[in-house]
């Protein structure tokens, strides 16, 4: 909704409440010193320890917060970060046909509080991963090492029990899938476990910036660090308001409330953007990124058990109208996991064509027969839940769509919303995708610059072992991830990698919605920003800068 030609503060009063108030004059400019960089996000973090936090809205906290072995640039390649060069078979760093590799640390690096940066915060680091009384979201990767050891105060060796293709990507890195960075062991060290430690609520890290408060639901502050080994960061402050609805939050945006603004997936949609392209006196920076999108589908769970019902729904969504009409320019048309230009790309492999009649004959042939609007089978209805995140106006619309697709196949498709933290919560706490508490669900993956994506979807990454929320077990899948992990060939890694994307397809084990595209919005005067393919923005956040 655009604030029209009506005072901000009224308007927003009629809008939003109060409450929106209070956000914006907390993230007003202080009120003496530098100017800071006001940012928005939609949800609080759980904790700000990613290696015992399953979250996607840390991620941009954790890249103010944290630091890693190896970082990433703009184009998703890896850089030296907390090492002096990235190992290789010709630098010596990678030997014993890749079951070694070896890291050197950068000398003079500081944590937050001051304290010396060296290999047993590595090694310690390491050992909290494959602690079992941590909580860690995926293990992929520190699985297969056998030990970690200090040769030196800046030496690292790291020996794994077989090779492992994507060692560099999954150990420490900023580009895994799930990044860990580096935890202090000076610090950490006398813990049992850290899923309730108080360094969760007050990290000190090796990032940019440091954590000066954080009030639960409502802002954090964060101050440059001194010590950060790349130079004290250009910004001296960033304020973090939390907005936990996507309308509120592009009003504020147009308000004037915040400096920066990312559009992305279903937590921003078209409208969402509309909105965002408003106001005028703003930098757009719109790009595509390496994150796909899917329908999942539980097909541990009722009738999602039958092929013919996945396969009459993928053939029966169609796909392209659904995402035209809730994400705009955000959507990136695509047929599976991969870009072009992205490792193990084949535009060879489609997805099956948007085929309504077909679909039907599906149906009809597996025993489901309409019924009036609804497809029966010895008298049950055909139901399927849909399960999105609360507070979206964008999962909601997609939902709404997706739930119409359905419709018109005679599939009763109820939609049920759950707040982000019950979604992703341990089986243990009651999480609805580990505990398998569904049938559809958006699902979007951000891959790092691992280029395996094979643990969303093998056997020994079902939960409690992994995001495998979907369950899926095939054992030609399982098969040719076995050989793409192994293989330091690329041919032999790409072959094996287009295997399991045409098994996917022929078991229909999942419906692909193509590739995101972010739009990301910067008030005019604020310089230096890089969009990642990764959606890593901030990964040079120490260089942006206010115009002067």
């Amino acid at each position: 909704m655009l604030v029209g030609s009506f005072p901000i503060a009224a308007t927003l009063r009629a809008l939003i409440g109060v409450a929106a108030l209070g956000w914006v004059l907390a993230c007003s400019p202080h009120p003496a010193g530098p100017r800071p960089l006001r940012l928005a996000e939609l949800q609080d973090p759980p904790g700000l320890d990613p290696l015992v936090t399953d979250n996607a809205q840390l991620q941009d906290m954790a890249e103010l917060l944290h630091g890693y072995l190896l970082g990433t640039d703009a184009a998703g390649r890896f850089t030296p970060d907390l090492v002096t060069e990235i190992p290789s078979l010709a630098n010596g760093g990678i030997a014993d046909s890749g079951r070694t590799v070896r890291y050197h640390l950068r000398r003079n690096v500081r944590w937050q509080d001051g304290a010396p940066f060296d290999a047993r915060d590595v090694v310690f680091s390491f050992r909290a991963a494959i602690d079992p009384r941590n909580n860690v979201p995926d293990r992929s990767g520190f699985d297969d090492v056998a030990s970690v050891t200090a040769r030196g105060p800046y030496d690292v060796t790291v020996r794994l029990r077989r090779p492992y293709s994507p060692a560099l990507a999954t150990f420490f890195s900023a580009g895994a899938n799930d990044p860990y960075p580096i935890l202090p062991a000076h610090i950490l060290a006398r813990e049992t476990q850290l899923n309730t430690v108080a360094y969760n609520e007050r990290p000190i890290g090796l990032g940019p910036y440091r954590l000066v408060s954080w009030v639960h639901g409502s802002r954090l502050a964060f101050a440059a660090d001194p010590h950060f080994r790349r130079g004290t960061p250009r910004i001296a402050h960033i304020d973090v308001t939390i907005v936990p609805d996507s309308n509120t939050e592009i009003t504020l945006w147009q308000s004037g409330a915040f400096d920066y603004l990312n559009v992305r997936g279903l937590a921003g949609g078209r409208a969402m953007l509309t909105g965002a392209r408003s106001v005028r006196d703003a930098q757009q920076f719109l790009a595509d990124h390496y994150q796909f999108n899917y329908v999942m589908f539980n097909v541990a769970r009722g009738p999602l058990r039958e092929r013919a019902v996945r396969q009459a729904i993928v053939r029966g969504v169609d796909v392209a109208r659904l995402e035209r009409t809730v994400r705009g320019d955000l959507y990136r048309p695509g047929d599976g996991d991969r870009l072009p230009g992205q490792f193990a790309y084949d535009p060879a492999i489609r997805q099956a064509a948007y085929d309504p009649t077909g679909a039907n004959r599906l149906l009809e042939a597996a025993g489901w027969r309409r019924q009036g609007d609804t497809r029966r089978r010895g008298g049950m209805p055909l139901t399927l839940e849909i399960v999105v995140p609360a507070n979206s106006s964008g999962a909601d619309r997609f939902a709404l769509q997706l739930q119409s697709e359905l419709g018109q196949l005679g599939i009763r498709a109820p939609i049920k919303t759950y707040q982000y933290d019950l979604l992703f919560a341990p089986a243990q706490e009651g999480g609805i995708y580990a505990y398998g508490r569904f049938d559809l669900a958006f699902y979007g993956w951000q891959p790092g610059e691992d280029a395996d994506h094979s643990y969303l979807f093998r056997c020994n990454t079902r939960p409690p072992n992994g995001e495998n929320y979907g369950r899926i077990c095939d054992p030609r899948i399982d098969r040719d991830a076995a050989v793409e992990l192994g293989s330091t060939n690329p041919a032999v890694q790409m072959r094996a990698d287009r295997a399991m994307l045409r098994e996917l397809d022929a078991q229909s084990d999942l419906l692909f919605l193509g590739f995101d595209r972010e739009a990301l919005f910067a008030r005019r005067g604020l310089l230096g920003i890089e969009p990642s393919v990764l959606g890593r923005h901030f990964w040079n956040i120490e260089r942006w800068h206010w115009q002067r």
